[in-house]
């Protein structure tokens, strides 16, 4: 008899910088750990270590679905979670301001 457990998917934030990791943290309804899940967004796919954790770096902005699934087991079947991130363009602030940004007098 296999037993189903709902896998649980925490981020450390809802939204990040283009360019910054973001940490995802998979664990299951008892608040343990799966090392080995499998954690995609888009294109890129990570495997969480035994702390159930890994890391994923967005390079362009936008939501991104974020899906982390593991394979069942002989007694253990697992229900993938799913969350939304937005990634946040570079800020432009830091830049000198051009001629055109200036206001005029």
């Amino acid at each position: 008899m296999q037993v189903e457990r709902p896998l649980v998917l925490e981020v450390s934030r809802k939204e990040v910088l283009v360019g910054r990791p973001i940490v995802v943290r998979v664990r299951d309804s008892g608040n343990r750990p799966i090392e080995g899940a499998i954690v995609e967004a888009g294109s890129k796919r990570r495997r969480t270590d035994e702390r159930g954790r890994c890391e994923i770096t967005f390079h362009s902005p936008g939501f991104w679905r974020i899906v982390a699934a593991k394979s069942p087991t002989e007694r253990v079947t697992y229900e993938p979670d799913v969350a939304l991130i937005r990634a946040l363009p570079r800020s432009t602030s830091s830049r000198p301001a051009r001629r055109s940004d200036l206001p005029s007098v």
